[in-house]
């Protein structure tokens, strides 16, 4: 009778903890120029020392769902995050390319940034960039952006050549 009360325990807290299992948090890159710029990697975590992890997300700036990608690498010695994201934006018909890279554990640090569009590239810098675990892992359904009026890039500005 014990080893069932034990197995319907285990049952129980396995059914309790299930759905947060399958809604893995995600990681929240922010602190650029634009202050609605939000890199959002679903179910990314920082690699552990001497180890890269790909990057799947989404920045969700001015209710848009621009599709990132790229690749995270957590030094050997543990001490840093360099994480290369390209983010896309077909409605405004801009990439952008961030570099950045955290110091850990407190997963602080910079960004250099490459707007490409309309035949020409503009590069940023920025410090003050801060990575945290984060929840936001709701995809807008629908792109809000206008060519007619455009949103800020990371940088914080219009896309090259709008």
């Amino acid at each position: 009778m014990r080893y069932v009360r034990t197995g319907l325990a285990s049952l129980a807290i396995t059914l309790i903890l299930a759905p947060g299992i399958g809604q893995a948090a995600s990681f929240c890159i922010k602190g650029f120029p634009n202050p609605s710029w939000l890199l959002v990697g679903k179910g990314f975590t920082v690699p552990a020392k001497g180890v890269c992890k790909p990057w799947t997300g989404f920045n969700p700036a001015n209710g848009s769902n621009d599709p990132t990608n790229g690749v995270g690498c957590t030094s050997s010695d543990g001490s840093n995050l360099s994480l290369n994201v390209t983010t896309s934006d077909e409605p405004l018909g801009f990439v952008e390319i961030d570099s950045i890279s955290l110091s850990l554990p407190s997963k602080t640090g910079a960004v250099v940034g490459q707007d490409i569009g309309s035949n020409s590239v503009s590069s940023y810098t920025a410090s003050g960039i801060t990575g945290a675990a984060c929840s936001n892992n709701t995809i807008p359904a629908v792109a809000t952006e206008s060519v007619a009026t455009p949103a800020l890039t990371g940088a914080g500005t219009a896309p090259p050549g709008h």
